[in-house]
């Protein structure tokens, strides 16, 4: 996985800091003190901005992305789609195999449920379906794959991905949806998902030059992605 990402070091480098500052407050921070934390910065224009954020790790996502991309390639269509269809059951599985409390069950539990502000116009998830981030999972899954596609030739778009992604699990601390740990488990899972797509792509799906063609004529494409195996 490491390997494959390097091809894109603008995405890669990011990503890899924000694992390594998550794991290391782990370490240091007990279990729901960063829910806490951001009691005082649950406010406008955060709380939209969270709010919109949060819906870039949806399947709405894959849907819009997918369909933009078959302008220039069907696939980048299908690599996307790919990554959503091994997303979405898996992160069902893990989290019905794994059971932890998602935030709110969490606090409500030790009785500490006042001392958490909630955004205005959140619905908040309960029970224990916390573990791992299903948001964050899809986003570093969806962006991930897209970031591999760009390669190092597109800069820009690694770190919008990188970034893009990282805000996605910000998001869902911020709106009391999960905890530290499980967007750090979801951004890992994701990974791996869009690591996975990558080797799919490469081993069993590159002599599909068929897939290569767009919607748009050849002509008329802008800044077509380039970067290895393509020519």
């Amino acid at each position: 996985m490491k390997q494959a990402f390097w091809s894109n070091p603008w995405f890669f480098i990011p990503v890899l800091l924000f694992l390594n500052i998550g794991f290391a407050l782990l370490l240091f921070v007990p279990h729901g003190v960063e829910i806490v934390y951001l009691n005082p910065f649950r406010a406008e224009p955060l709380n939209t901005f969270f709010r919109w954020t949060t819906y870039l790790g949806e399947a709405s996502a894959f849907v819009v992305l997918g369909l933009i991309s078959m302008l220039w390639r069907f696939r980048y269509a299908l690599l996307l789609a790919l990554a959503g269809l091994i997303i979405s059951p898996t992160s069902y599985l893990l989290k019905d195999q794994i059971g932890t409390d998602r935030p709110i069950t969490f606090f409500a539990n030790i009785g500490a449920k006042d001392a958490v502000v909630i955004v205005p116009g959140v619905t908040l998830n309960g029970g224990q379906t916390s573990f791992p981030s299903g948001h964050t999972m899809a986003a570093f899954g969806l962006f991930g794959v897209i970031a591999l596609l760009s390669g190092r030739r597109r800069p820009l778009i690694g770190l919008a991905c990188a970034w893009t992604a990282i805000l996605v699990a910000i998001s869902r601390i911020f709106l009391v949806q999960h905890f530290l740990v499980d967007v750090l488990g979801g951004a890992l899972f994701g990974l791996f998902v869009a690591a996975i797509v990558w080797e799919i792509n490469t081993r069993w799906l590159q002599q599909w030059t068929g897939l290569d063609k767009g919607l748009l004529p050849q002509k008329g494409r802008v800044a077509d992605l380039k970067t290895p195996p393509y020519p």
